[in-house]
């Protein structure tokens, strides 16, 4: 994994601008900081989420973003091209910062269905909990209306993804007076043969997705590294 990848966690809304211009920049590999969230989460964002595949590399997000730049992201991910994970199945974390990206490999994850959570706090402390249990913290800070995303990816042409994000629910709690979620689900934003679908009927809370779909249409060389590969649905917070 480069750098590059975390282009996509500041898409959709914002996406085009950040694509076109270039705002995320090199950042790299780091370790979670040691810090301690204090007070009432100002958002919580749950789902159960799994990947699985064939090819090179495969994964399954769930990601918060604003519109100034800032992001952080908790998924499964398979990636044969990475010495970390072999092309196994771990959990990652990834962040945004003012366009500089950083990310951590966790733990061994599997292809189930797993639990995964983010969770913003007032310090501005970010953290990442699978099955139940915060597994990485960092500083992290959000500004204005929120966006939520889940995705799925795949690395190369010719790779599949099958990525699934079941019974997701969203807290916000950032904007004194203003609860909940605006509209409905968006699956539109769909990049080099991935796309997401909604599979149930709910509005907002309790939606469930897959993501499907064969890599293709990438330029000599491409991988999910340089380009856009993924099938993402977005929903904002009420504002």
């Amino acid at each position: 994994m480069t750098t590059k990848r975390l282009r996509r966690i500041v898409l959709p809304f914002v996406g085009a601008i950040a694509l076109t211009l270039g705002f995320v920049v090199p950042g790299g590999t780091a370790s979670a900081a040691t810090v301690a969230p204090h007070g009432t989460p100002l958002v919580e964002y749950t789902a159960n989420i799994s990947q699985t595949g064939t090819g090179t590399g495969y994964s399954s997000y769930i990601n918060v973003h604003d519109a100034y730049n800032n992001a952080f992201s908790v998924g499964i991910q398979s990636d044969k091209g990475s010495t970390v994970s072999k092309g196994q199945p771990r959990f990652i974390w990834e962040r945004v910062q003012n366009g500089k990206f950083t990310y951590g490999y966790l733990g061994p994850a599997t292809h189930g269905l797993t639990p995964v959570m983010l969770r913003w706090y007032p310090n501005n402390v970010g953290t990442f909990l699978a099955n139940g249990h915060t597994v990485a913290a960092v500083p992290l800070t959000l500004k204005g209306r929120l966006f939520f995303n889940v995705e799925g990816n795949a690395r190369l042409n010719g790779d599949v993804v099958h990525s699934s994000m079941q019974n997701v629910k969203i807290i916000t709690r950032n904007r004194p007076g203003v609860t909940g979620l605006q509209g409905t689900w968006n699956t539109k934003f769909s990049f080099h043969g991935l796309k997401a679908r909604q599979t149930n009927s709910a509005k907002d809370q309790g939606a469930s997705f897959w993501v499907d779909g064969r890599v293709s249409g990438l330029p000599k060389g491409g991988n999910w590294d340089t380009t856009e590969v993924a099938g993402i649905a977005m929903i904002t917070q009420r504002w």
